[in-house]
């Protein structure tokens, strides 16, 4: 079975990638979030070497594991065993002290697979090859993880390749076994791919070619990807680039308002601004897609279109500035009168305690208008500035 294959291959390369020999724990007890101990320290260590990285930097990561479980440690456990089809509680007791066990024992060679019945359409000697190979393959990262040099460039991006190209092809093979449309082609491209997989570890391990087992492995992805599409899905490429579309509309539609506006008279300053800043974000998302950063792609192209949106929603809005600007000055003026009223009012011995309460009702509505046009809200501006000025005037009207 085409599935059970690639489980397979997936199975044994994540141990090539995830098993780090050097790492040898004996645990004792159970383990969850508060526990402390050396068994702790090595179970992180174990999780760094093995891929499930506690911390990229600082306290927890490779070099600086601690006696302590906490929260960053029980996520790593909880990948690990997600990875090893255990419950993933972040607890780490007997089911996942029994994996932890097996995995070692079969770094170390002490369990291989040349004995068991297998219905892969491989053979057991190719099998029993592959399993050397990714024993050899584990224990060369290791060595290279704990020495000074590390591993070179083409080594680690071979490694990174190979990861990226079995991802794709289970993607695939889910899509394939999911689709409703013909998927032969789609299965050629897939049974393409396991094929320049084979190559690339082999490139790895027969001379050591890194650059050619990076290029089988970009083959692998390739083909694999051709199949995901071909089975009618859609790549994260096709995904972003769409996005990118929807950004480049938005930006044509804000350029074409933003003209037609200016035509019209009016204030588009701001607008043109925004747009500015759109078009800059939209070239990046192009760069970025085109050096295959998608997600950076995916980030721009979002920002654009936003920023495209708000320069659309900016044009024109100068003038209810300006209104909004020209209402609170109004208010000021007719809150000030209206002082000034009371006060003869009051020297003259009129009773002015209501028109007094008004007259504070008129500055609290005067300053939230201030706040609302600090906030860029013009039109509530405008209302809360006629508001305040119609209280001027109920004020000077309540003097008896």
């Amino acid at each position: 079975m085409k599935k059970f294959k690639i489980l397979f291959l997936v199975a044994i390369t994540t141990f090539a990638f995830n098993v780090n020999a050097d790492t040898k724990c004996e645990f004792t007890r159970d383990l969850e979030e508060g526990s402390i101990g050396e068994d702790v320290r090595c179970l992180q260590q174990y999780l760094n070497s093995a891929g499930y990285t506690i911390s990229d930097s600082g306290v927890g990561s490779s070099g600086k594991e601690t006696n302590t479980l906490r929260t960053l440690t029980k996520e790593a456990i909880k990948k690990w065993q997600e990875a090893n089809d255990i419950p993933a509680t972040g607890y780490f007791g007997p089911k996942s002290q029994a994996k932890y066990k097996a995995l070692l024992a079969s770094s170390s060679g002490t369990s291989t697979s040349s004995g068991s019945s297998s219905n892969t359409s491989g053979s057991s000697s190719t099998i029993a090859e592959l399993n050397n190979q990714i024993a050899t393959l584990k224990s060369q990262l290791a060595s290279a993880q704990n020495s000074s040099k590390g591993v070179s460039a083409n080594e680690q991006k071979a490694v990174e390749r190979i990861k990226d190209a079995l991802e794709m092809m289970e993607d695939a093979d889910d899509q394939i076994d999911d689709a409703d449309v013909d998927t032969t082609s789609a299965k050629n491209n897939l049974d393409d791919a396991e094929d320049d997989l084979m190559d690339a570890i082999r490139a790895f391990f027969g001379n050591k070619d890194y650059l050619k087992a990076l290029e089988s492995a970009d083959d692998a992805y390739k083909n694999a990807e051709d199949a995901f599409e071909d089975a009618g899905g859609e790549t994260l490429d096709e995904e972003v680039e769409d996005l990118i579309d929807e950004a480049e509309e938005a930006v044509d539609d804000a350029e074409t308002r933003i003209e037609n506006a200016d035509d019209d008279g009016e204030e588009v300053g701001e607008a043109e601004d925004l747009l500015d800043e759109a078009k800059a974000n939209f070239k990046k998302a192009e760069d970025a897609f085109d050096n295959e950063d998608y997600d950076k792609a995916a980030d721009y192209a979002d920002e654009a279109k936003d920023l495209a949106d708000d320069a659309v929603d900016a044009i024109g809005d100068n003038d209810a500035k300006d209104e909004a600007k020209d209402a609170i000055n109004d208010a000021k003026k007719a809150i000030s009168k209206a002082k000034s009223d009371i006060n003869e009012a009051e020297d003259d011995g009129d009773d002015v305690d209501d028109a007094d309460d008004i007259i504070k009702d008129a500055d609290n509505t005067l300053d939230d208008a201030e706040d609302e046009y600090n906030d860029e809200d013009y039109d509530r501006a405008i209302d809360l500035a006629k508001e305040a000025e119609d209280l001027a005037d109920e004020a000077v009207q309540a003097i008896d």
